[in-house]
């Protein structure tokens, strides 16, 4: 009896892992030819670079961007999105940008977009914004500073109305909006906006996406 309940038990927690791996996605940007073996389309000329022992994508904020042809987040009520991204010292040249954008190209109601603005003191701070059919909101604090050329993990959380913006796994700015999901045909552009604008100078390593709201 003892067996079979700790046999089971086992079999419960393997399920539960299983499940949880299976609403989690990463992409590993170590290639232009495809992104989570997702298909891709190219803007411009975005470069494979070394990150330490791994590899990303170099984005030189003039016209590289890569348009992903997935939506993660699809059929989810809450949700993870983090990047793991470098951004460059090039104040004042580009001061506004961003690096990951959620859409179905033919609804501009719905979007996510992930940014980061540049200051004059070698820093650079984030920018959240979620757009919906019936409310938009902005999360963005221009005090809550990071030093650019250093490696940063940018993380947007979405669960029950509370959009909430970490940078480094630490909570920086929260705000209520009710998400309205973006379905399975929209897609992912990292580097610019879809419209392309808001070019991304720095590098990106990897982004993970996760059916679950996880803080850290």
């Amino acid at each position: 009896m003892l067996r079979t309940l700790l046999v089971t038990t086992l079999l419960i927690v393997k399920l539960v892992e299983a499940n949880a791996q299976a609403d989690t996605e990463t992409w590993h940007l170590n290639s232009i030819k495809a992104v989570g073996g997702h298909a891709v389309t190219i803007w411009g000329n975005p470069k494979v670079t070394k990150a330490g022992k791994e590899k990303a994508i170099a984005f030189d904020g003039e016209d590289d961007g890569v348009l992903v042809n997935a939506n993660p987040i699809a059929g989810t009520e809450e949700f993870s999105i983090e990047v793991l991204l470098k951004p460059y010292d090039v104040y004042p040249k580009n001061v506004e940008q961003l690096f990951l954008h959620i859409q179905d190209p033919e609804n501009e109601n719905r979007r996510i977009l992930i940014e980061l603005r540049l200051n004059d003191q070698k820093q650079w701070y984030a920018d959240f914004f979620m757009r919906t059919d019936k409310a938009s909101l902005t999360l963005i604090d221009s005090t809550k500073t990071h030093p650019v050329n250093e490696w940063a993990t940018v993380k947007l959380v979405y669960k029950d109305k509370q959009m909430k913006g970490y940078v480094n796994g630490v909570e920086e700015l929260t705000g209520q909006i009710e998400y309205l999901p973006i379905n399975r045909s929209a897609k992912t552009s990292l580097g610019t906006r879809m419209d392309k604008r808001s070019w991304f100078n720095g590098a990106v390593k990897a982004v993970k996406f996760s059916h679950q709201a996880l803080p850290e």
